[in-house]
């Protein structure tokens, strides 16, 4: 595939970053507000949304003289959502104000899969080789090589180098049908940036914590996470309403997931005496009256795993 001329790149990051001021400004403030805003820049400085890659120093004084303390919490949404979108990490800078963070953007951008076409491709025999693996992951290199057509070291260098590229993952999975564990999908909201990125580290390393979605809605977290029974699920569920910043907006309740069956999940063979997340189980009050089995991490756990 031909790649992309620089105008096409240019293109599609000002669109991104044209949907990261609209989807921020839909977050945190109303559409009169916006509509306000943008008619003021139209008459006074000639651009709107469209444009505002071109006039990003003008942008940012304007929003703040319109916005005030509101303006900060815009502006880091607008960032957090356009870095999300080209594939970045945001992290916060004491020496970069918005202008730094968006023309840092549009640097890198022809690093990431959203902006060029540089991002890993598939080929054939790659396609092939996984196949083999999803079919069976216990398969030898010398069986996925008959199955392919590929010489045995024409198969590991494959192997290892789609795990380098990170495209590749090859891992036990638990199956929570099999084990009848219940899930719930989580809509969380977290209007600050700082507190959005906290709870997300947190719930990283939280062992029930299935899957975690950002939607670039008002709802901007969602989490799917698994208890070992209805006990143990609400009592994680409700653990998540003490988190800074997050408000807990909807719950989904669900059995087992019907595909996919199973997930890797973190299996602790020596317990812990604090959970990942600082918690300790023995001060919690679903723990003592025996509504909850605990973190899997720590010692104090009395569930199956």
């Amino acid at each position: 595939m031909a790649r992309r001329t620089s105008q096409n790149i240019k293109n599609q990051f000002e669109k991104m970053l044209y949907e990261s001021i609209n989807e921020s400004f839909s977050i945190l403030l109303d559409d009169s507000s916006k509509n306000s805003f943008f008619s003021y820049l139209k008459k006074s400085h000639g651009f709107d949304e469209d444009n505002v890659s071109q006039n990003l120093r003008i942008f940012s004084s304007e929003l703040n003289k319109f916005f005030g303390v509101n303006a900060d919490k815009v502006e880091k949404l607008i960032v957090a959502l356009l870095y999300s979108k080209i594939g970045s990490e945001y992290q916060e800078r004491d020496d970069y104000d918005f202008t730094d963070y968006i023309t840092y953007a549009s640097s890198i951008g022809a690093k990431y899969s959203g902006v060029t076409d540089t991002r890993c491709r598939l080929k054939e025999n790659d396609l092939r080789l996984i196949k083999a693996l999803g079919e069976d992951a216990r398969k030898t290199v010398t069986q996925i090589a008959k199955e392919t057509g590929l010489s045995r070291p024409t198969v590991s260098k494959m192997i290892q180098r789609m795990e380098d590229q990170g495209v590749l993952h090859i891992k036990a999975g638990v199956n929570l049908q099999e084990l009848g564990f219940p899930t719930a999908f989580l809509a969380l909201e977290c209007k600050q940036i700082d507190h959005r990125m906290k709870l997300q580290k947190n719930l990283e390393s939280c062992p029930r914590v299935l899957m975690i979605l950002e939607p670039s809605e008002k709802v901007n977290m969602l989490l799917l996470v698994y208890g070992e029974d209805q006990v143990t699920l609400k009592s994680t569920i409700e653990s998540f309403r003490h988190f800074s910043g997050a408000n807990l907006v909807d719950i989904y309740h669900s059995g087992p997931p019907i595909v996919p069956h199973s997930f890797n999940i973190p299996i602790f063979t020596e317990k812990d005496d604090v959970s990942p997340c600082a918690r300790k189980c023995f001060e919690c009050v679903n723990y003592v009256n025996e509504e909850c089995f605990g973190c899997p991490a720590v010692k104090e756990y009395k569930g199956p795993l």
